[in-house]
């Protein structure tokens, strides 16, 4: 990933920080993580396509717009769907779906300016992210991996990590454990 993006000349981590942050709460659990990744991935891949085809007749601030309002509609849909078809994962993330939306503008901004199948890293990182997220606040908030108990019955854990305010603190932690490790997380085109 550039660390800048051209185009809106904000930092392609904080595009990535403020698209994960809508879907952040729903996901409490690894499945719930993976679940609205696979959700937004596919909406914004097919809103991609869309707006792809529409190239001639969308383009400059339009797209924007268009790109919001196709990634809601598809978002919608694919609440929709879930609802009717998969009720209990749509009980799990469900209130979170129409939200991937935003996350769909934040990855277009990210490679608005390069060719669509730049995607697939930063659509990589997006559901990691949600997955170790989702991991953390299970382990935490729940005392299960996987959907399956790890810490003894008599051990009690805090709920505060199950709760949308968890969320936020499990993602600062993942940072903090992403900056000791070295990673990169906001620097310019000339430190990079």
């Amino acid at each position: 990933m550039n660390a800048w993006n051209k185009s809106s000349g904000i930092p392609v981590s904080a595009l990535f920080l403020l698209g994960t942050c809508p879907v952040l709460a729903g996901c409490d659990s690894f499945f719930g993580g993976l679940l609205l990744g696979a959700v937004t991935v596919a909406v914004f891949a097919l809103t991609s396509v869309i707006l792809y085809l529409l190239r001639g007749v969308v383009n400059g601030a339009a797209r924007v717009v268009s790109l919001l309002a196709t990634a809601s509609a598809l978002a919608g849909i694919a609440a929709y769907l879930m609802q009717a078809y998969c009720p209990v994962q749509y009980a799990a993330v469900g209130l979170y779906v129409p939200l991937t939306a935003l996350q769909c503008v934040a990855l277009d901004r990210m490679v608005s300016d390069k060719n669509p199948s730049a995607l697939t890293i930063p659509a990589a990182w997006y559901v990691a992210v949600l997955c170790a997220a989702g991991l953390l606040r299970e382990f935490l908030g729940a005392g299960t991996l996987f959907g399956a108990r790890v810490l003894p019955d008599y051990m009690e854990v805090p709920a505060f990590f199950h709760s949308a305010p968890g969320a936020f603190m499990a993602l600062a932690f993942l940072l903090m454990v992403a900056k000791a490790g070295g990673l990169s997380l906001g620097k310019t085109g000339e430190e990079a």
